[in-house]
């Protein structure tokens, strides 16, 4: 497998979803995410139509260390370990503008 890293995803606008990607045929076994130390905002991790005031079609919210330390980070797996997952399908959002979250997917 290889690791892409995105880097560094951001969200102009809380409330404004940001894709992953737009590239519909980019398929992963693989997706990480990783709050940035010393930022201060949640990070939210969803489908289309995520809605971070009442959670609709929120996969994790991801907390903020302000202070730097251990960063929330969550994954998301494909159970057969194949190129299944369409990272087109992945969007995130942010309660801060300017924020965002470390994103790396794989590939085999």
């Amino acid at each position: 497998m290889t690791a892409n890293p995105l880097g560094r995803v951001n969200v102009t606008t809380p409330g404004t979803l940001v894709p992953l990607t737009t590239n519909t045929s980019l398929r992963a076994s693989k997706i990480y995410f990783q709050v940035i130390p010393g930022l201060t905002g949640k990070g939210y991790i969803g489908t289309n139509g995520l809605v971070r005031a009442t959670l609709a079609n929120t996969i994790r919210v991801l907390s903020p260390n302000p202070n730097g330390g251990i960063s929330d980070s969550f994954y998301i797996e494909s159970q057969s370990d194949s190129d299944v997952l369409n990272l087109a399908s992945y969007y995130i959002d942010m309660d801060v503008a300017g924020e965002g979250l470390l994103i790396t997917y794989w590939s085999e």
